[in-house]
């Protein structure tokens, strides 16, 4: 999403997510998910699939910092005691941007490179902000950087750069804003009003896909680079809510197709997804053309580029080479 770009949205009474008490369980049952092993995620980090977790428990936002490669305006960072029900922990991370600080973020380069991940966290939305990109990002680099680089508005060559974000998309500064899966890779698309530009494809559509004002959400996106590198063979991209699977690719259950920069799987009920059809699905997914390019980074952010300023809180961050999902 980028001032100036063309956004085709809509305004309507969308429907929050299930109660913890009657959150769906993740197919197979919950016992094969990574969080069923470590009860209210005590210990979840010295897992040996975990590669990454952040509980912002270190009771201070500098013994944050100091854990990652980069940061920006560490000022708009608080622990605070607001944090998702259900947890272990005393304290989730405020981000505060927009005004005169449009960036606050914290970026995390790994070690390794990875064909596929898995990311899950908390996450809660202040109502009424003015969203720009607010939500956590996940991606790889070659060559690996040590500070994010997301070269907004051009398209990566497949050898360069791939990158998956979840945030709050349509909607944004209506109550209840949608959610989508904000990304970029060699095969998307542009669009009529870009001037020859590329900004980050979104592909699920779907309207009670909502980061509910205020509320507190379980968010898990999982990320697997094509293991065909002239195809998008072995290539699979997934999004759950609250442990709902919520999108898929391949799609399985019907093909979609694009409009313009963004795509509209299988039932995606999106105002966004009522123009004609510009090419039809399925979704191209070949994510890279070298094995050199593999996952390396995590980036949780809010950046705002408006006058006012809005807070969205993360906690309980995990990023894992199996299944995660929501604390047990």
């Amino acid at each position: 999403m980028c001032s100036g770009k063309p956004v085709w949205c809509a305004v309507g009474l969308l429907l929050g997510a299930c109660a913890e008490a009657t959150r769906p369980q993740p197919p197979g049952g919950s016992e094969q998910v990574l969080a069923a092993r470590y009860p209210c995620d005590q210990g979840i980090g010295g897992d040996p699939d975990v590669v990454w977790h952040e509980n912002f428990e270190e009771g201070s936002v500098s013994a944050v910092t100091s854990r990652y490669n980069d940061y920006k305006n560490p000022s708009g960072m608080a622990l605070v005691a607001d944090r998702p029900p259900g947890t272990c922990g005393a304290a989730s991370m405020q981000l505060t941007a927009g005004g005169s600080t449009s960036a606050t973020d914290l970026y995390k380069r790994f070690d390794a490179g990875y064909d596929e991940l898995y990311v899950r966290w908390y996450a809660k939305y202040q109502a009424g902000a003015p969203w720009h990109h607010t939500g956590v990002w996940v991606g790889g680099y070659n060559p690996p950087s040590a500070w994010p680089n997301p070269q907004a508005g051009t398209r990566p060559n497949g050898d360069d750069r791939v990158s998956f974000a979840m945030e709050p998309v349509w909607g944004v500064g209506s109550p209840n804003p949608r959610f989508d899966f904000y990304n970029y890779w060699m095969k998307m698309h542009t669009c009529t009003n870009c001037g020859g530009a590329y900004w980050g494809n979104a592909l699920i559509s779907r309207d009670a896909f909502i980061a509910a004002d205020n509320t507190w959400a379980c968010l898990e996106v999982h990320a697997k680079l094509n293991t065909d590198l002239s195809s998008a063979g072995g290539a699979v991209l997934e999004v759950w809510k609250d442990d709902a699977l919520i999108q898929r690719f391949p799609e399985t259950a019907g093909i979609g197709f694009s409009v313009q920069d963004h795509f509209c799987p299988a039932g995606a009920d999106g105002a966004q997804c009522r123009y004609s059809p510009t090419a039809p699905g399925p979704l191209d997914i070949q994510l890279r053309s070298s094995a050199a390019l593999q996952l390396n980074w995590f980036w949780p952010q809010n950046y705002i580029t408006d006058p006012m300023v809005g807070s969205v809180w993360f906690d309980d961050m995990v990023i894992a080479k199996v299944r995660i999902g929501c604390r047990r």
